[in-house]
């Protein structure tokens, strides 16, 4: 491993950047719970319902408290809604918009490329993350509480271990097992929607050959009601875009990296590590956007 000069502005921005990170995670943390508690209570809420309205005549004590679940379930969707808001989504984003922009600030001033090429780079530096800083003023409230990690600085000293430390580590460490992850979390969730769609069909079949007798229509709508709640919290996480967007930014990075070593283009390293900070700039940008955007939307 290179030997890493610490220089004070460095330390302070690779500081900074933890803390904006952790303040990230924990809003996104947020949101996830949010989505799924959501999904939880409105499932909760249609199988409570329906079992209480089945048991009210041969079972009026277990119908009248299942009523009371289903009841207070629906009366908590809209608090545990709030924690998965537009706001708190375009929270999140901006809190993590900075985070990798001053990762980016770093990793170009270790690489001492440009702007960071020469002797005033640690004044470049902190001025350029006081701007990141200063254009995130309001956001400061969330990070106040965040206990700074110490962390030794990315093991970066020139282009070279740039390569190595940033862009090949994004793609084996990041965006590989994130894309894996997101499909897993896809596949899980669709074959999930499936059995229900699947259970739905067969109750009304049966209630359709042998009648209604059992009660099995009133249990369709709640398979409906709990496929729709599913669908909804992985339509809200965008796994299906996420997996998409992690393989296509791990391709791109890979690509330009076998270029470079081929000797096929990108042999100047300003223009290599900006055009690396831009593929992985654009691919948070792009579904983050994306997310606030359809956010938006579906709570006008």
């Amino acid at each position: 491993m290179p030997d890493i000069d610490e220089s004070l502005a460095a330390s302070q921005v690779w500081r900074g950047q933890g803390v904006w990170s952790q303040a990230a995670r924990r809003a996104k943390r947020r949101i996830t719970r949010g989505r799924r508690v959501v999904a939880g209570l409105t499932a909760t809420a249609a199988v409570a319902g329906t079992a209480a309205a089945r048991l009210a005549d041969p079972a009026p004590t277990a119908g009248r408290l299942l009523a009371i679940v289903a009841a207070a379930a629906l009366l908590l969707v809209p608090m545990a809604g709030r924690w998965a808001s537009r706001d708190a989504v375009a929270v999140w984003t901006r809190l993590r918009s900075v985070s990798e922009a001053s990762k980016a600030e770093l990793h170009a001033y270790l690489a001492r490329v440009a702007p960071y090429a020469d002797a005033d780079a640690d004044a470049v530096l902190l001025r350029r993350y006081d701007l990141l800083v200063a254009d995130s003023g309001d956001l400061v409230g969330h990070t106040l509480d965040v206990a700074p990690v110490d962390r030794p600085l990315p093991p970066v000293t020139d282009v070279p271990s740039y390569l190595v430390e940033r862009v090949q580590r994004q793609v084996d460490g990041y965006y590989l097992p994130a894309a894996r992850q997101a499909g897993r979390a896809a596949g899980r969730i669709g074959r999930s929607v499936t059995a229900l769609t699947v259970l739905a069909g067969l109750l009304s079949a049966v209630a359709g050959v042998l009648g209604d007798g059992l009660g099995l229509t009133a249990w369709v709508g709640v398979a409906a009601v709990v496929t729709t709640a599913l669908v909804g919290y992985g339509a809200a996480q965008r796994y299906e875009q996420q997996h998409l967007e992690y393989a296509r930014t791990a391709d791109q990075l890979t690509r330009l990296r076998l270029t470079r070593a081929a000797g096929l283009g990108w042999t100047d390293d300003d223009a290599f590590v900006a055009e690396s900070e831009r593929i992985i700039a654009q691919s948070n940008a792009a579904w983050m956007a994306k997310m606030v955007e359809e956010d938006g939307a579906a709570q006008q």
